[in-house]
């Protein structure tokens, strides 16, 4: 067993015979632009940045073991919200990448699923969970299910990622829940301490609104092409058709590389955050 794993170990010790042991965020696997609290169950990223919110479970989860979250705070002037997902990489080997799509879903033993936005305001509790059958899902309070086929090995340990992206700034992990002797008994993970924290949304910070404007001068769309885009995110639109940052609106902007990756508004957030192309980080 690896030093990873001793630790993980120790500190996830069940407080009853049905208890799956405590389940928090890992402490050592954090983005850059998040800050732990409330014992390690809450997330909070800068607010002046939509990236390098990735957090990890502190211990491998199970299969058909359901992980809690609920977001509680969001800002608007973003796009896009939480992923979520599973890895079969111990979240400490690695430095971690700003965003979970796609620089985690590019590489091997990861799978993650962007939750829209309008489905995931304030307030907002989102449930997922992956099965035997190589099946990840998630759910929310709002009414929004998905599933999704992966490639991840079920014999390694299997951890669970989110990451606090776009509009979502804050969430909390509720812990986690799953059935076992043919349904008949539930187990949940140790009781997360007692929150009072209020769910809403933040003030856009004065040097977010600064750097927004200087992106969208730059950008300069015409209103005429504002107006086609407009009808273009009206429609359903494929997968491979939809903007790689928010995984909502359909890829509108064609870079100067060539990749036609992005829709309006998250184009002139990615020029003010990123400067680069966010498939091949070419100049743009």
């Amino acid at each position: 067993m690896t030093d990873n794993m001793h630790v993980w170990a120790r500190h996830s010790r069940p407080c009853a015979l049905t208890c799956l042991g405590p389940l928090t965020f890992h402490p050592g696997a954090v983005g850059k632009k998040v800050t732990l609290s409330h014992g390690n169950c809450r997330a909070s990223r800068d607010l002046e940045t939509f990236h390098d919110g990735l957090v990890f479970s502190s211990r491998p989860v199970n299969p058909k073991e359901k992980v809690q979250i609920k977001v509680e705070r969001s800002l608007s002037a973003w796009q896009g919200a939480v992923r979520v997902g599973f890895t079969n990489v111990c979240p400490t080997t690695r430095p971690l990448p700003p965003l979970a799509i796609p620089d985690l879903t590019d590489r091997p033993g990861y799978c993650a699923r962007p939750v829209p936005h309008s489905y995931c305001p304030p307030g907002t509790t989102i449930t997922f969970w992956m099965t035997r059958k190589g099946h990840m899902g998630y759910k929310t309070s709002t009414g929004r299910r998905e599933y999704t086929h992966t490639d991840l090995d079920f014999t390694l340990p299997l951890w669970a990622f989110i990451d606090v992206y776009g509009q979502s700034t804050t969430v909390l992990l509720l812990g986690s829940v799953r059935r076992t002797c043919m349904g008949m008994v539930m187990r949940k993970s140790c009781p997360v301490p007692h929150s009072l924290f209020q769910c809403g949304y933040e003030d856009t910070p004065a040097l977010l609104k600064r750097k927004i404007e200087m992106a969208q001068k730059k950008s300069k769309p015409s209103q005429e092409d504002q107006s086609n885009n407009d009808n273009h995110w009206r429609t359903e639109s494929r997968s491979e058709d939809l903007c790689s940052v928010c995984q909502d609106r359909e890829a509108s902007l064609a870079l100067r590389c060539g990749h036609r990756c992005l829709c309006l508004p998250c184009a002139n957030r990615v020029f003010a955050e990123f400067g680069t192309c966010p498939l091949c980080r070419q100049s743009v």
